[in-house]
């Protein structure tokens, strides 16, 4: 009972993230459900013109979906490839598939055998954090499509988890223009708004940022295949000075891990200033492991750390719900769309933008 969401909804399922991440690819992905979950992505999640892009739903009956008649799936499948093949196939699992354990790797291989288009399972269940589904379509895309490097010339560099649910297009363009300025002749952000060209060549890059733990099972994968190093964060302008020492102020920073961690660990160095990064989602050990954080996926953690006395509380503005009545914290908002979704307009403002208003607060 105590993970029921009361006053926040759901933070978008990892069905949602899949979708999410490969929706700039304009491969044909198959949201694989007898109803509800499309609907909820393209109703809820999904903030971008959805017309001409291939993400469909299986459309199959409860029985056809609970008797596992895989051959029907199979059918669209070849029906939606044939006369405009797409650069993949991806078929996404929601709860039903996933409870009643559908083989969608078998029916993934099965689908490339018969089309010839390079295709892949997501074993998304719909009970977890959209990073989750991200990384691993991400991850999987590329295992698919990505060609060997044949050489280049410059600095390429990678943005590994670049997706709407986590990061608005001017921030993406933020980071895209400081890795410009700090040496790099090509940046691509792979899947906010580039396409397939760039996932071709994704392997030919130098090196690969990491701005969300979406893009970590990618990083590792393309470490591994083709020895491209990674770096994990986002590339805050960290030298700003604050203009005072702070006083004895406490930060509570809620929201993805890498953006929570980052922040957390830049405010933390302000003296007199003690940073924490509540993670709404998945986290990894590698990520900033000096940063102090806590787990906040359920809604009763989140009401629970409310309770302390935190100076500043950075977030999401429906996190704003939760905080006890009385408090006297400065609540400093940057929305999260994989939370609270269509509620709030995407930020108009550089990354540095909410840092300073950040350190504003505390000096």
């Amino acid at each position: 009972m105590k993970d029921i969401r009361m006053i926040l909804p759901n933070p978008a399922s990892d069905t949602a993230g899949a979708a999410s991440l490969l929706f700039q690819l304009d491969g044909l992905s198959i949201i694989h459900d007898a109803a509800g979950s499309m609907e909820s992505y393209i109703t809820f999640d999904e903030s971008r013109e959805l017309e001409g892009k291939r993400t469909v739903a299986s459309r199959l009956s409860r029985l056809e979906a609970i008797t596992g008649d895989d051959r029907i799936l199979l059918d669209k499948i070849e029906q939606e490839c044939a006369g405009n093949p797409p650069p993949f196939v991806a078929i996404l699992g929601t709860p039903v598939p996933f409870t009643i354990g559908t083989d969608l790797e078998g029916i993934a291989a099965e689908a490339e055998f018969a089309t010839g288009i390079p295709s892949f399972a997501v074993n998304s269940g719909g009970f977890e954090i959209y990073d989750k589904g991200a990384g691993e379509a991400l991850k999987k895309v590329l295992e698919k499509t990505a060609q060997q490097p044949s050489g280049h010339t410059g600095c390429i560099v990678n943005l590994l988890g670049a997706t709407p649910m986590d990061y608005s297009p001017a921030e993406i363009d933020d980071i895209t223009q400081q890795l410009l300025a700090r040496g790099a002749d090509q940046v691509n952000n792979l899947t906010m708004t580039d396409g397939m060209e760039q996932i071709y060549k994704a392997a030919e890059a130098d090196h690969n940022l990491v701005i969300s733990v979406a893009g970590l099972p990618a990083a590792r994968y393309l470490k591994q295949r083709y020895d491209i190093p990674y770096t994990i964060g986002v590339p805050f302008d960290s030298n700003i000075e604050a203009k005072r020492p702070a006083a004895q102020n406490r930060v509570l920073i809620i929201g993805e891990s890498v953006f929570a961690k980052q922040l957390a660990h830049i405010v933390s160095q302000i003296p007199g200033v003690t940073a924490v990064a509540g993670i709404i989602g998945n986290d990894d050990t590698e990520i900033f492991p000096q940063v102090s954080s806590i787990r906040l996926d359920t809604e009763d953690k989140i009401i629970n750390e409310l309770r302390n006395d935190y100076t500043v509380v950075a977030g999401d503005p429906l996190y704003r719900l939760l905080l006890p009545p009385g408090h006297n914290c400065v609540f400093l908002e940057r929305p999260h769309r994989a939370l609270s979704g269509r509620l709030y307009p995407f930020s108009e403002y550089q990354l540095n933008h909410y840092l300073n208003e950040l350190k504003r607060c505390l000096t």
